[in-house]
């Protein structure tokens, strides 16, 4: 049986990547301010769910304690314990530790690594070497973690040794993305991520468990901009789900995926979700509670996001997973002194608003005996004046709707008269060039006609074969044709080669070989701004295969800014 559950390997790869944005989360905070915060609002139903958590978080040394009982329990039946049964419960002693406190974790490992049944066994010495990696990389160790997988002998990673195997792989994803993410060369970082991916696959392939393989699923597609289709996997899983003590696998990568669907509520719902389930379980070594904090701070509530990451810093010391540590501390500075200002500011406000209101009160009293003597007269001032606005009133918006349909009106008419000019002029552009390769095709075949005439006259019928069976001259005319588009189509649009890179992530913009000259990509694209979104139409006016366009405009999309759905409803509003 392998060393942690395959639930509990999960766990390691699936936090290690999200991880990887952690500092990017954390470096939106400095950007953040108390006036944009006011602005995001807490609904009741999380303001319910986060009052829970508060009390977890509060009484988070019980759980550490229950996880610190089921250790000791396992301790004492190892002391006297031989053979088989002190590996195995040398394993489950690991098992909790080891995201928990990795330094404990460590100890109880090479207590194993000792064991003679493991030094005779080759898979155990296998197991042992893929834990020692695991534990290493949440230590932030990864170089030493990298020597310990690549010591695991490869001929025991096979489908008999089914868990052996899973945690070999996950381990390796797991490693692989911490890596990719602290490249700081392009080519290495590129070469990283390739083998996540293909670990990633690996282990879609390979894993029997439905749940740990949808989870998987997910995760892909949410590493390929496809949230929408994770969901797909995930929700299902939730159905079954214990709401007390929620599957925090599930519910993270779901947050994750109503995070890049713009799913404010749902985002925090599983990240709470996450948390809980996180601390009740004992776990110290986690990713949600500190990006939550990081949301709660955006959303002006700045003690509870220091309470939280307090929390997380904390949790990340007592497992001396170093980098969870680092990326907490580097941002704990920002929300402590915010919180201190914020204290500061309550009180200062509190102490202002008591004088106002004892001056309030003074002012009150002298107010409400004029107030007596006047309210008769106010009363009919205020009844007409009542009246008047809400004629006033009616006859604002009467007037405002107008006005708003003037306006609509009015837009939808010049964006018409601007589609309508531009058809113009794409009409008289694109049917002076057809006319004008009419012309030129008419010559071209006159000409051909002659030569084949005058071949066959001298009959130099090899000569006349050669030049029939020869695909030059249609080479030659489809690249004729394609100049010509693309001086036609850039006439029309000049600064359609800028605009289009523009749409282009920085490193994945289009330099063109010659100036005024469309690249294969763009010419897709430039039919698509034309207005013909056909794939098989774009194929038959470039010649291409279908499965050669669809490529492209797939390609192109992983390249875009934003969200890749919409990129190609931005070129066609270029």
């Amino acid at each position: 049986m392998p060393l942690t559950s395959s639930i509990l390997a999960l766990r390691l790869y699936l936090q290690h990547e999200n991880t990887m944005k952690l500092p990017l989360l954390f470096a939106i905070l400095t950007m953040t301010t108390a006036l944009s915060a006011q602005n995001l609002k807490i609904s009741p139903t999380i303001e319910q769910q986060l009052k829970e958590l508060d009390e977890i978080v509060e009484n988070k040394a019980s759980y550490h304690a229950e996880r610190e009982k089921q250790a000791a329990q396992l301790k004492q039946q190892a002391k006297s314990a031989q053979g088989q049964r002190r590996v195995n419960l040398l394993k489950e002693i690991f098992d909790l530790y080891s995201h928990f406190q990795v330094d404990s974790a460590q100890i109880y490992l090479d207590m194993l690594e000792n064991m003679p049944e493991v030094k005779q066994e080759p898979a155990l010495v296998a197991l042992t070497q893929i834990a020692q990696a695991e534990i290493q990389t949440v230590a932030g160790l990864y170089a030493d973690a990298e020597n310990a997988l690549n010591s695991v002998d490869p001929t025991l990673i096979t489908p008999e040794r089914q868990d052996l195997r899973l945690y070999y792989y996950r381990t390796r994803r797991t490693l692989s993305g911490w890596m990719a993410h602290y490249s700081q060369f392009e080519k290495v970082k590129r070469q990283w991520e390739q083998k996540v991916c293909r670990f990633r696959d690996s282990l879609i392939s390979i894993d029997p468990n439905p749940i740990t393989c949808n989870v998987v699923r997910a995760d892909k597609a949410n590493a390929e901009g496809k949230p929408a289709e994770a969901l797909k996997f995930l929700l299902p899983l939730t159905k079954g789900m214990d709401s007390n003590l929620p599957d925090p696998y599930v519910c993270f990568t779901l947050a994750e995926a109503y995070n890049a669907l713009g799913e404010r509520e749902n985002t925090l719902s599983y990240l709470i979700k996450t948390a809980k389930a996180d601390l009740q379980q004992g776990t110290t070594e986690y990713m949600a509670l500190p990006w939550l904090a990081q949301l709660l701070f955006e959303a002006g509530q700045v003690e509870r996001a220091y309470v939280y990451l307090l929390c997380a810093m904390e949790d990340a010391n007592f497992c001396n997973a170093s980098l969870r540590s680092i990326e907490a501390s580097s941002v704990f500075p920002i929300i402590d002194r915010q919180y201190k200002q914020t204290t500061h500011e309550q009180h200062q406000r509190e102490r202002i608003l008591l004088y106002v209101m004892a001056g309030l009160l003074v002012v009150v009293l002298l107010i409400v005996v004029l107030l007596i003597r006047q309210m008769r007269k106010l009363h009919q001032l205020r009844k007409k004046q009542t009246e008047t606005n809400k004629n006033l009133e009616e006859t604002n918006q009467a007037m405002q709707q107008t006005m708003e349909k003037l306006n609509q009106t009015n837009e939808t008419l010049q964006q018409t008269y601007a589609a309508l000019r531009l058809t113009d002029k794409m009409k008289e552009e694109y049917i002076a060039r057809y006319l004008d390769q009419c012309r030129t095709y008419i010559e071209e075949m006159e000409k051909n006609r002659k030569d084949c005439l005058r071949m066959l006259k001298q009959h130099q019928i090899e000569e006349l074969y050669r030049t029939l069976k020869s695909e030059q001259h249609i080479q030659d005319e489809q690249e004729k044709f394609l100049t010509d588009f693309d001086t036609s189509f850039l006439t029309l649009f000049p600064n359609f080669i800028r605009q289009f890179n523009e749409l282009l992530k920085p490193e994945e913009r289009i330099v063109t070989k010659y100036e005024n000259q469309l690249t294969t990509e763009m010419r897709v694209f430039a039919l698509i701004r034309l207005g013909v979104k056909d794939t098989q139409k774009i194929a038959h006016f470039l010649n291409f295969s279908i499965a050669t366009v669809y490529n492209y405009r797939s390609k192109m999309r992983n390249r875009a800014l934003g969200n890749p759905a919409d990129f190609e409803a931005r070129v066609a509003e270029l």
